[in-house]
């Protein structure tokens, strides 16, 4: 009795024909956890970063805008002046007429740049701290007089 090929051998093209390849042949070998999962990922993180260049090319920039100081104006010192400045932030001005004094604040304690320079071209000292602040007023330390003196400006709209 001959042997016929065919029933020795099988062709290779045909070999996988026998299995079938559906959603059950999936749930039942565990490959469908990652045919689900790994899509889900994978347009997760692309809709993550797409938002992340959307929103930095909306901006500008990786970092937010950043935003305007507030201005208060100062009534009640020697001579009229306004104090710009924002809760939050480290820096401070004082702007008379056409001189604008820059200083820096740690822990409400202002650091007027070139103090003794500043103070003769103002004719006054600058105010020394900030007590309080909040959307309408700023209370700072007029540091001119001798006695520790705490006065009041007014937030410009």
């Amino acid at each position: 009795m001959a042997l016929d090929k065919s029933d020795t051998e099988q062709d290779p093209a045909s070999a996988g024909r026998g299995k079938r390849f559906d959603f059950k042949t999936l749930v039942k070998s565990g490959a469908i956890v990652p045919t689900l999962v790994i899509p889900v990922i994978a347009v997760a993180v692309i809709s993550t970063i797409g938002f992340i260049v959307a929103r930095s090319v909306n901006n500008g920039g990786f970092m937010p805008r950043p935003t305007a100081l507030d201005t208060y104006n100062c009534k009640g010192f020697s001579v009229p002046f306004r104090m710009v400045f924002r809760h939050g932030m480290d820096v401070v001005q004082l702007q008379t007429g056409t001189l604008t004094l820059y200083g820096d604040l740690l822990n409400g304690k202002i650091a007027w740049e070139d103090l003794p320079n500043a103070i003769k071209q103002l004719g006054f000292v600058p105010p020394s701290e900030i007590v309080y602040d909040d959307t309408r007023l700023l209370r700072i330390v007029d540091a001119s007089v001798g006695v520790r003196t705490e006065r009041v400006c007014d937030r410009l709209e």
